[in-house]
């Protein structure tokens, strides 16, 4: 007898080839890596920086003064 693959797609049970079940596990397990290695190495998205609708805002290093920056550069 051989065995049957089935995958949940929006809460449905649906029989699928191995090839699929394979693959698709595959890649659930490659994110699941990646999200790990991405805790370990402390990544932070930028979106998480948008938590109340001022991303630029939130982003911003208020501590140096850009236009300074240029200036001085440009009168090198």
């Amino acid at each position: 007898m051989a065995k049957e693959y089935y995958l949940y797609v929006r809460g449905q049970k649906v029989k699928v080839s191995e090839d699929i079940y394979k693959v698709y596990w595959r890649e659930k397990e490659h994110e699941k890596y990646l999200e790990q290695v991405d805790r370990k190495n402390h990544l932070l998205f930028f979106s998480s920086l948008d938590h109340d609708g001022n991303f630029v805002d939130n982003i911003a290093d208020e501590s140096v003064d850009v236009a300074k920056i240029v200036e001085t550069q440009m009168m090198i």
